[in-house]
This record gives structure tokens, C-alpha cells and sequence, in this order.
């Protein structure tokens, strides 16, 4: 039955895996481009739980890491690509995914070593300024491009033509393996010690816990997958810029797993996905009125506000306590729209000029933030998991009853 249910989540995820490449297939260049870019952002926030969520540390220069197996992938390219004859098509990708993650596992252990003594905002600010250096050298070394940047061929297309997909489900397939990785550390006897570290260092020290080891290891299998991330960046765009991995990324990294749920890897996939792909997405909407605009800022007061209300006031069942929340969110809505529709009979109201979408999308997502962090501090999920109890729990099935065991 173990082994069962294993081989039956490895075929689920690669069924997965495929059918989003199928589905990819058939959009355009943009949300192709959304699909692949959001499935890197979820190995990249996985990744960084285990160091952030699991073990308890404080990164905030995953970035890092990213661009150290990005810009390894692309020298390699430019220099072996072509060279060696039966290394060519998704073969040379998975080659470069392994030594991408060497390379950013070597940078993991570098930064990781000397400064893993640190705690809390200390280790943070060691990580930080380490991006910052990876950075800074990357951009003064002309044989990679220096600070114009390099081109890394071949791309995509090249490499997948002969196998008839986009290449979309490499990305997901390298999400799905971090995805399980974790999952299996975390859920296992290996992943104890790591928790251990977390909860209490001291405590885990003296019930004989390798502090220093686990957390070199939770960067070291942070780091690798944050590189392999970065040699499918690398060969997706076809150039790489130091401009794509600034302080920034690593802050929308941080921001993901904490709102998905710091320790919880569902957590981290879905808000990668979702972070990611919400502001991307604003791009295409239309210009919005500024009634409505003026109308949705003051449902959205209410709504957290009286959300705010429910969570301290309501102790009953999780079920109805859901349906107020939905009320809640479905009765914003509608007070947003008729607000605007009101607003929109106010002459001066009226007459101002629409705001364009795109203006307002880093709004929208700093303002989710803010009310995410309002209502939920602990993450959307906390430290609650997707399983397959939880499947059969939905589903109404019962698990079971052991066998006795006869004297």
C-alpha cells in the first residue's frame, strides 16, 4: 500500500505535469510565458521554505541563487553547447540543471559555512548583502556579459522541437520534484531534526541535534534548486541581465512564503502561483473608472473590517464560520459594483479620465498583502498540508480500521 500510494502520486504529478504543457500549448507566447515563469516561482518559494519555514532561518537572498545557476547554465552553453555530440536537446537542459545546482550549491555552502552562526535578522541581513555581492561581481565580469548582459542559446524551442511539447513541462517537473523533495523531508524520520532546529536550538542541541549541519544542508538543497530554476531561466529567456535578480526577487520570494504559510510547502506552491501570476495578469485588463476604483476602496475597508469582526467574535462550527467569510467577500463585491455604479452618476466623478490597469497593479498586490496580513498572519495556510487523509476526508471516505495485532 506505501508503495502503492508513492508510484500513484509520482504518475498523478508527471499526468500533471503534461497536461499543463498540453494546455500551455495552446496559448499564446504571453500566458505560455506566465505558466513557465509561474512554475519557476514555485520551485523558487518551496525551496526557500525549507530554509525560511522548516529550519527556521532567515533568508533573504534567494536571488542569489538564482542567478548563480542562471548565469553557470548560460556559460556552459556558450562555451560546450555543440561540443559534445549526444548532449543536445532535453538531455543538455537536464545536464545543465545538475551543474547549475552544483554551482548554486557551492554558493549555498560558501555564504552558508561562516555565517550560519547568525540568527534571525542578523542571518538575514548576511544573505541579503550576499545577493547583493553576487550581483555587483556579476555585473563587472565582462566574459559573461558584464552589465549588458549575455545571450544563452539555444532556447526552448531548439531544445524541445524534436519531442513535440514547448518544454512547459520541464519547468513543472523540476516544481513537482522540489515539491516532493520537501514533502518527504518534512514527513519523514530526515525531517525531524530539521524541525527540531527550528522550534528550539538550544533544545536540539542538547538532545544531540548536528545544529550547524542541518542548516548547511537546508541550504545546500535550498540553493541547488533555486540554481536548477535558473538554467531553465537561463535557456526560456535566451539572455540573461543582472537586472533580473535584484533585491526585488528576492523580496517577492520571502512574500510568498509567508503568505502561502511559513512551513507549509502547499502554502508556498499556491501563493507562488498565484503572487506571480495576479500582477502579471492586471496587464491585460482594461482601463477601470475611477468611481469604481472609489467604490472597491471602500467595500474592501468594510470587508476587513467585518472579516476582522468575525474572526474575533465567531466560535462556532468551521463550516458556517466559512460561509460568513464567503458572505462577506461575495457581499463586498456587489457593494463595490453598486458603489460605482453611483459614483459613476456624480458629474465630477464622472468626467475624470480612467486609470489604466497596469498603473494599478503593484497596488492591487501590495494591498492583498496588506490584507492577507490583516486577516491571516500565520499564512493562508498555516502549517496545514494537501495529503491524501485530506482527499479522502473531502471525499467522505473512512480510513480503515487497523488489524489487530494477536499475541
Amino acid at each position: 500500500m506505501f508503495f502503492l500510494k508513492r508510484f500513484g502520486s509520482i504518475a498523478i504529478g508527471l499526468l500533471v505535469c503534461l497536461a499543463i504543457d498540453a494546455i500551455a500549448g495552446g496559448m499564446d507566447d504571453f500566458s505560455r510565458r506566465l505558466i513557465i515563469l509561474a512554475g519557476l516561482y514555485v520551485t523558487l518559494s518551496v525551496s526557500l521554505n525549507l530554509i525560511n519555514g522548516i529550519t527556521g532561518q532567515f533568508s533573504m537572498g534567494h536571488a542569489a541563487f538564482y542567478q548563480v545557476g542562471a548565469y553557470a547554465s548560460g556559460y556552459f552553453a556558450v562555451t560546450f553547447y555543440g561540443k559534445i555530440p549526444w548532449l543536445t536537446g532535453p538531455m543538455w537542459i537536464i545536464a545543465m540543471m545538475g551543474v547549475s545546482a552544483i554551482a548554486a550549491a557551492i554558493a549555498g555552502l560558501i555564504v552558508g559555512l561562516p555565517s550560519l552562526r547568525l540568527k534571525g535578522d542578523y542571518l538575514g541581513i548576511v544573505t541579503l548583502g550576499f545577493g547583493e555581492i553576487i550581483r555587483i561581481i556579476v555585473q563587472n565580469q565582462e566574459v559573461i556579459g558584464g552589465s549588458y548582459g549575455m545571450n544563452v542559446q539555444p532556447k526552448f524551442p531548439v531544445l524541445f522541437g524534436g519531442t513535440g511539447t514547448s518544454g512547459v513541462w520541464m519547468v513543472w517537473v523540476l516544481a513537482f520534484i522540489c515539491i516532493a523533495v520537501c514533502r518527504n523531508l518534512l514527513k519523514t524520520v530526515h525531517g525531524l531534526p530539521f524541525l527540531a532546529v527550528r522550534e528550539d536550538e538550544v533544545a536540539s542541541s542538547a538532545m544531540g541535534v548536528n545544529v550547524t549541519k542541518m542548516k548547511v544542508i537546508a541550504f545546500l538543497i535550498g540553493s541547488s534548486f533555486a540554481g536548477a530554476a535558473g538554467a531553465l531561466l537561463a535557456h526560456y529567456e535566451g539572455f540573461l541581465t543582472p537586472t533580473m535578480f535584484t533585491m526585488d526577487v528576492s523580496f517577492i520570494i520571502l512574500t510568498m512564503v509567508v503568505l502561502g504559510g511559513t512551513g507549509s510547502i502547499t502554502g508556498s506552491a499556491l501563493a507562488a502561483a498565484v503572487l506571480f501570476y495576479l500582477p502579471e495578469k492586471l496587464r491585460d485588463l482594461p482601463p477601470v473608472p475611477v468611481a469604481y476604483i472609489a467604490g472597491g476602496i471602500v467595500s474592501v475597508l468594510l470587508m476587513v473590517s467585518v472579516m476582522k469582526r468575525i474572526s474575533i467574535t465567531y466560535h462556532g462550527p468551521k463550516g458556517k464560520g466559512a460561509l460568513l467569510y464567503f458572505g462577506t467577500f461575495f457581499g463586498a463585491a456587489a457593494l463595490s459594483f453598486v458603489l460605482g455604479l453611483i459614483l459613476s452618476a456624480v458629474p465630477s466623478i464622472a468626467q475624470m479620465e480612467a486609470i489604466e490597469a497596469n498603473r494599478l497593479r503593484m497596488v492591487i498586490f501590495a494591498g492583498t498583502l496588506i490584507i492577507l496580513m490583516l486577516l491571516r498572519p500565520q499564512g493562508v495556510l498555516g502549517h496545514h498540508e494537501f495529503s491524501w487523509t485530506w482527499v479522502r476526508r473531502v471525499l467522505g471516505i473512512k480510513n480503515r480500521p487497523s488489524k489487530a495485532v494477536s499475541a
